[in-house]
């Protein structure tokens, strides 16, 4: 299987496959069925619930300055209803996270929203399924995540009628006049209706104090409104805010507080509370705040219309909120308690018997129901209302530890399948097939260990299929457990070919090389340093014999290990330095006594002066664009013979490097590409050989030197966000293929100066590619465990691209060392005499 490219490539692909799925892999405990509600004599406390939800409202804005800015509402929440602050369990990802957060009570983690942009997200169990009819005025991407709605009207927040503009005001007054028109038509069909929602939302910016008097003057207008159209006081409802902003940078702060009102039918009014408090009037009254998570609020609104919470859903019912009886909220209590114990007993039917079950099994769950009962029909609501409260949390527990307890064991299989492969990868960097020797090959206790191990590996390859089998462990699961099994299966029967692999001593440097490679991923300095020492040690013969060349080495190489103690230029617009990168890449050749013909200079003559153009005036970027496009088609299909094949390669994609940059990034790359050159010449000078191993410490140094001395991975956020003052442009169809370039071509530039320089290297690629294989596989298991599913978004995406990057990181450079060969290495160019005079 491994005699191939093909076969090195599926197994290095298999261990990213194997990550993506645990990275996406579904927590969610399947389908469950919604509790069954007892009938009780009395009613719900609500037959209708208003939902008011105005974006971007803080809960400093809405307390601020004793509340003076809501006076309509503070006359309010001071003789009914409840205020408090909501908080978001965990960091918000998606713009619509809040809003599944509020109505269907779950948290939606990065790995739900990832599977929603690979496919349509799917439609998660709310309040929404459990009300008798609803209605909705809202955007139609939160109406898509909730079809439940009976009647929906999509709103769009950005454009309106003709004669409404975009202002915070006219946006929410288009919303309230809907309303108001659907409360005079049909507001008599649905008096005797019960269990109905409106959810009405209120979109714009972050309302000042001033705009905030607006905003309450509206929800004092549809409250009145609906009081009108209802007069049977049998209407609550909840006035809140989007709860939280996705977080995309490296600041994540979980302590997005926003406020909520609650009032109305069935709410109580608590006066005094210990705990948090807020002034609520100029006289320094002050009133309880209460602080709950969003799915807090779903369990709330359920128990305030007499529903079932949704399925899913993990909030735990507020004690003391709802102004009913005692028998009523220990019943509301105890249905939201059996919904966590449905989901907890689901997850724990999912996992194995033997498994440690943090401290809730079956039997405790089982005894919870039995004592529940008992309690139930000796009428003793109070003591039944104190157990399920008190149950609640370690249902909670019970549930986030079941959910978070395969990825730690996966990650741990995954990563002895790594182990495995660079054992594997180890075996192939051998000196010789096989020791045709008859003393080497009869060794008897080398021969023993192999049986042992064979057996062993069988063993417990059966063990497991046996046990994942009884435990009915999930299919994705069994096949990511299975992994080492196949990897391990594949080194034993390699070594026992009883290859010649090279020794721990000849592995020294190249682990060495990794670890350089892998600081840069925490520091970027730390790789400059390693780089600098790399460099220099290769060429420690140049030291004897200084001369200009060598001098002028020592000066770039010091400047390109100080340029990474400078702020990331990737990401960074300067327009200033990114013209300097003009000249450079125009005037470089020049410099260097290199010479092309008419076509090269002026093609890259033009492109340059466009970007000039671009940067200076701007004044036709679609011009820009179409011809930094045409030009990358020339660079990429137009194949000439040109004896002065490397320059023509530098000086090539310099240029066309230098049309993605926005800052002086193309100076660094065009300093590093100059140092290896001239490094590279001074070696040739002293007739020094390049050997496989050098090679590809070479390769993985400056590969990766070239992306850390001018940023990180977490850059390639800002660069994306500036992407439309690159001179290709940002659109939809290749900003990716943009991205790419940036990351490729200084790669593929430092592969067609080694070819260039060395062109004997071709016959060395498969002992190249096998010892980048073993590096990168090195790097990557380091980088495994650095992955996370928790955090801001960049922090996740980062560390997973980094991860992703250094795994296919031998491809890419056998499908660019192919293309370097193409562009420079070809066989005619070995025929050409060592000096030929240039015209």
């Amino acid at each position: 299987m491994l005699d191939t490219y093909q076969g090195f490539a599926l197994l290095q692909l298999l261990l990213l496959l194997s990550v993506v799925l645990i990275c996406l892999r579904s927590t969610c405990p399947g389908s469950l069925e919604p509790q069954k509600l007892e009938p009780l004599k009395e009613p719900p406390p609500a037959d209708r619930l208003v939902v008011l939800v105005r974006d971007g409202l803080s809960a400093q804005t809405f307390l601020a300055n004793r509340c003076r800015n809501v006076p309509l509402l503070r006359d309010l929440f001071l003789h009914q209803g409840l205020v408090g602050i909501s908080r978001p369990e965990t960091t918000t990802y998606h713009p619509i996270s809040p809003y599944v957060s509020l109505f269907s009570g779950l948290n939606e983690d990065a790995a739900t929203v990832a599977r929603g942009w690979l496919r349509k997200p799917n439609s998660h169990d709310s309040i929404f399924n459990r009300s008798d009819q609803s209605f909705a005025w809202t955007t139609s991407e939160i109406l898509k995540r909730f079809p439940q709605i009976n009647r929906a009207t999509a709103m769009n927040f950005e454009t309106f009628d003709a004669d409404v503009t975009k202002s915070c005001s006219d946006m929410e007054d288009s919303v309230c006049r809907s309303v108001e028109r659907f409360l005079n038509g049909a507001s008599q069909q649905l008096l005797n209706s019960t269990g109905v929602i409106f959810f009405v939302h209120m979109s714009g910016v972050e309302p000042s104090c001033e705009s905030l008097q607006l905003i309450q003057e509206n929800v004092w207008k549809l409250y009145q409104r609906f009081e009108k159209s209802f007069p049977d006081q049998r209407t609550a409802y909840l006035f809140t805010s989007s709860l939280g902003d996705p977080q995309i940078k490296s600041e994540c702060n979980l302590a997005v507080e926003s406020p909520f009102f609650l009032w109305g039918s069935g709410v109580a009014h608590v006066k005094s509370l210990p705990g948090r408090s807020f002034v609520a009037n100029d006289t320094g009254y002050r009133l309880p705040l209460h602080v709950l998570n969003p799915p807090h609020l779903t369990a709330l609104m359920s128990a305030l219309l007499g529903l079932s919470p949704p399925v899913n859903s993990r909030g735990m019912l507020p004690r003391g909120m709802l102004n009913s009886s005692l028998r009523y909220e220990a019943n509301a209590m105890l249905t939201n308690a059996k919904q966590l114990l449905a989901q907890a007993r689901r997850l724990r039917e999912l996992h194995p018997k033997s498994m440690p079950a943090f401290w809730l099994d079956f039997h405790m769950m089982d005894s919870f129901l039995k004592t529940a009962e008992a309690l139930k029909r000796q009428h003793r609501f109070k003591a039944l209302l104190e157990y399920s409260c008190n149950f609640m949390p370690v249902l909670i527990k019970a549930v986030d530890y079941f959910k978070d307890s395969y990825r730690q064991i996966l990650i741990s299989a995954v990563s002895f399948a790594g182990i495995g492969w660079l054992y594997c990868l180890r075996c192939h960097l051998a000196v010789g097939r096989k020791c045709r020797n008859h003393m080497e090959i009869q060794k008897v206790g080398s021969a023993k260990r192999l049986v042992f191990f064979r057996g062993l590996h069988r063993l417990l390859t059966g063990l497991l299929v046996i046990y994942m089998l009884l435990e009915r462990i999930p299919w994705l699961v069994q096949a990511i457990l299975l992994m080492p099994s196949l990897y391990w299966r594949m080194t034993l029967k390699i070594v026992g070919e009883r290859p010649k692999m090279v020794g721990l001593k000849s592995l020294t440097s190249s682990a060495l090389l990794t670890l350089i490679c892998l600081s840069g991923f925490i520091r970027r300095y730390n790789m400059a340093v390693g780089y600098a020492g790399f460099a220099i040690y290769t060429n420690r013969d140049a030291f004897r014999k200084r001369g200009l060349q060598f001098y002028l080495w020592i000066l770039l190489l010091m400047g390109l290990t100080c340029v990474a103690a400078l702020p990331e230029s990737l990401g960074c617009s300067q327009p200033k330095a990114l013209m300097f990168s003009i000249l450079l890449t125009l005037l470089r050749p020049l410099a260097c006594g290199v010479y092309f013909n008419l076509q090269t200079w002026l093609s890259n003559i033009l492109v340059l002066l466009a970007a000039l153009e671009f940067i200076l005036v701007g004044w036709h970027p679609w011009a820009t664009y179409i011809l930094s496009w045409i030009y990358l088609s020339y660079v990429a299909f137009w194949q000439r013979r040109n004896m002065q094949a490397s320059e023509l390669a530098f000086f090539n994609l310099s240029t066309l490097y230098t049309l993605t940059c926005t800052s002086y990034e193309a100076v660094v790359i065009q300093m590093l590409a100059m140092e290896l050159q001239l490094g590279l010449r001074m070696k040739l000078e002293r007739n020094e050989e390049m050997g496989p191993k050098t090679a590809a410490h070479y390769i993985l140094v400056y590969s990766w030197y070239s992306l850390f001395a001018i940023g990180s991975f977490p850059a390639f956020d800002d660069f994306l966000d500036i992407l439309h003052e690159t001179c290709f442009g940002y659109l939809s169809l290749t900003y990716g293929l943009v991205m790419v370039m940036k990351l490729l071509l200084p790669w593929l530039l430092v592969l067609c100066i080694l070819v260039g320089s060395y062109k004997d290297l071709g016959s060395h690629e498969r002992q190249i590619f096998v010892r980048l294989l073993l590096m990168s596989s090195a790097m990557s298991l380091v980088l495994l465990h650095r992955l996370t599913a928790v955090g801001p978004w960049r922090e996740i995406f980062s560390r997973f691209a980094g991860f992703a990057v250094v795994q296919v990181f031998p491809l890419i450079w056998l499908l660019m060392w192919r293309l370097a060969q193409l562009k420079v290495g070809c066989k005619w160019m070995s025929q050409i005499p060592e000096r030929v005079t240039v015209r």
